[in-house]
């Protein structure tokens, strides 16, 4: 069984389950009660922080670790989810060139404050936002996290095609579990399967505090260009001191990827 030092275990999270369900199973892996320092996006993967037995009561002495996270933006269309797994709400032909972008780039670095998704687990009056939004309750100004960007930059920007990129957006789409209006969701994006298009993607790294989203990030990139865009894709990279090298994967930890996916099916062994 893999070591878990001082009871910390940083797991490499794989796209389609909650950080949730995976610190439960990691926990039952261990024969103890288990917490985690900060959740993922369905959509998204990367490092995120286990705490073991005793050590899960002091969750937020470790939730406050400043996290990077390398992240895609498809410039031309926006979602209501502001990432792949929402429906489309514009399309347009507007585009920023890179100069635009790594112009306003350094007006992100410092204190920042956004928007949190309508799509999210922040809560209202007792009742999470998506819960909201899933009654057709769409608010028209959420809730604001302030936080702060350390640093952040243009790693790539490209012309790529549209069907490329949809087919990994449904590669990915598929493997979520759980209820996220996979299917009217999917069917949308078949849609775009055979489209000779091509689009503007830019890649970013960004350092940031915690309680952060790169989905409203993308958002704020977006509007500072004029322009309409979605997350199509976000890793993180490191959180805190625990990079992907230090983050041990689901099947190492889990024997095989087959017994990681039983183990979050529910299925026996």
């Amino acid at each position: 069984m893999h070591k878990a030092k001082n009871n910390i275990l940083a797991v490499w999270q794989p796209v389609g389950i909650s950080t949730n369900r995976l610190s439960q199973i990691v926990g039952e892996h261990y024969g103890t009660l288990s917490s985690h320092t900060g959740t993922l996006d369905p959509m998204a993967e990367g490092v995120v922080i286990i705490l073991l037995g005793d050590t899960r009561l002091k969750k937020y002495e470790y939730a406050h670790w400043h996290k990077t996270y390398e992240f895609e933006i498809i410039f031309g269309m926006s979602t209501d989810s502001y990432d792949a797994m929402g429906f489309i709400t514009g399309k347009n032909n507007l585009v920023p060139s890179k100069k635009e972008i790594e112009k306003i780039l350094p007006n992100f670095n410092g204190p920042y404050s956004q928007n949190v998704p309508m799509y999210s687990a922040v809560k209202v009056k007792g009742k999470k936002l998506f819960e909201r939004a899933h009654a057709g309750e769409i608010l028209e100004n959420t809730p604001i996290k302030k936080g702060e960007i350390l640093s952040i930059r243009l790693k790539r920007y490209s012309e790529v095609s549209l069907s490329n990129c949809v087919e990994n957006i449904l590669r990915r789409l598929n493997s979520v579990k759980g209820n996220f209006r996979q299917e009217p969701i999917i069917s949308q994006w078949k849609k775009f399967v055979d489209s000779d298009c091509k689009v503007i993607k830019a890649k970013f790294e960004v350092e940031m505090s915690k309680g952060l989203y790169v989905r409203s990030l993308s958002q704020d990139i977006s509007s500072k260009l004029g322009c309409l865009g979605f997350t199509h894709s976000i890793v993180r990279t490191r959180n805190g001191n625990y990079g992907k090298k230090g983050a041990v994967n689901v099947e190492k930890l889990f024997g095989s990827r087959r017994n990681f996916d039983n183990l979050i099916a529910g299925v026996k062994s």
